[in-house]
């Protein structure tokens, strides 16, 4: 199987089948790169050779003469190839052949040489993309260890302030329900001295109305009786005094006169009481 020609301009690289500007430096274009670069008409006929001066693309060697760039027909007739060698001499033939081959090693020399510079190419690539690759499978990794170790450490951390946050949240329904029971104790407190201050005050109340009015009721202190308006005497063998050295008012008054209110008209003045022993 014969090798492939390709064209000769590396930015296009089409594989030759039909038609191919040929060249004698052994280069070989396609008919759209060949127009590009000035060989052949728009019609596709080869520029006329008086006054042109033309260079290959591929190697920048001078094409001067008229047949130093031709278009050959890549799949010649049987006629073609009958008469295109007919009438020359065995020596011009063989040089022809020769030639040819010449060519076809040429190109075949520059393809491998292409080749290879390409496979060099992508090695060097490769070996660039892998080291990066390994470069950064290494970043990535010492990234990966050290986000754990950081990670282990935070959930360390986070189960210590969970603990503390446990701690601190049974200190803090301890503390409350201490503090319940002190408002609790305070407020039962509070109720015992307004109360006393209640009793106080009615005390003082009726103290004032009795004053004011003479008159002395019994009241109920600590499930007995005792008399408001008792003074205190001394305590000897056989007087009237009361269980606590107090003598009873109304003993005390017994004997006295009382005064007597007379309707509108105000106290009788003479009803008063009198000290013992006056008249």
């Amino acid at each position: 199987m014969d090798h492939p020609l390709l064209c000769n301009n590396l930015k296009c690289r089409t594989e030759l089948t039909e038609r191919a500007l040929v060249t004698t430096c052994s280069h070989n274009f396609c008919l759209p790169c060949a127009r590009q670069f000035g060989f052949v008409e728009a019609n596709g006929a080869i520029l006329p050779g008086t006054g042109r001066h033309l260079i290959c693309p591929a190697c920048r060697a001078d094409l001067p003469g008229q047949d130093d760039a031709v278009i050959t027909h890549l799949n010649p007739s049987d006629d073609y190839k009958t008469s295109i060698l007919s009438g020359l001499s065995p020596s011009t033939v063989m040089e022809c052949a020769g030639r040819a081959l010449s060519f076809w090693a040429y190109q075949a020399t520059q393809e491998m040489h292409f080749q290879r510079h390409l496979y060099q190419t992508m090695v060097d690539k490769y070996s660039a993309l892998a080291a990066e690759l390994e470069r950064r499978t290494t970043e990535a990794n010492s990234t990966i260890s050290s986000l754990q170790s950081k990670l282990q450490t935070t959930i360390s951390e986070y189960e210590i302030l969970q603990q503390k946050n446990e701690d601190l949240a049974r200190m803090h329904k301890d503390k409350c329900r201490k503090l319940l029971q002190t408002q609790e104790a305070h407020d039962k407190e509070k109720k015992k001295i307004e109360l006393g201050q209640l009793r106080q005050s009615a005390s003082a109340a009726v103290d004032s109305d009795l004053q004011n009015t003479g008159r002395i009721p019994q009241q109920i202190v600590d499930g007995t009786f005792q008399d408001r308006g008792s003074r205190k005497v001394q305590n000897h063998p056989g007087g009237l005094t009361s269980g606590h050295g107090y003598e009873s008012i109304a003993s005390m008054n017994s004997s006295l006169p009382r005064a007597t209110h007379r309707g509108h008209g105000g106290w009788d003045k003479q009803s008063l009481v009198q000290p013992r022993g006056s008249k």
